[in-house]
């Protein structure tokens, strides 16, 4: 499955629905006790395969409105080579759907995309 270069108002509205889905597996029994600190530093430090399994759960257990995950596949190609859409999206079942947010969730994970810039944070 290929993922595609995040750029655009989409891969905004990806990076949002990224948060939305790690904020809600935060809430799970398993995190709760946790800080959103602390998870976020916790999923940080796992290998892939360990944001993988957090990354699936999220996609399992947290409801995303239709617009979000638009945002989120439109960063995967099907087997053509054609960015998933509204179009072809309804054709996709639910290991499809969680396989590509998984994927594209993947690599919104690698941005270094925070709240504050790194100057603030030597500072």
């Amino acid at each position: 499955m290929k993922v595609l270069e995040l750029k655009g108002y989409k891969s905004l509205r990806a990076l949002n629905a990224f948060h939305t889905l790690m904020l809600g597996v935060k809430m799970l029994p398993a995190y709760a006790s946790m800080t959103y600190e602390d998870f976020a530093k916790l999923v940080s430090e796992l290998d892939e395969t360990g944001q993988e399994k957090i990354l699936r759960e999220a996609a399992l257990f947290v409801e995303l409105q239709p617009d979000e995950v638009e945002a989120l596949i439109c960063f995967c190609t099907d087997p053509n080579g054609v960015p998933y859409g509204p179009n072809n999206m309804k054709n996709l079942g639910p290991k499809e759907l969680v396989d590509i947010i998984v994927a594209v969730c993947l690599e919104i994970g690698k941005l270094k995309v925070g709240i504050l810039t790194e100057t603030e944070k030597k500072n």
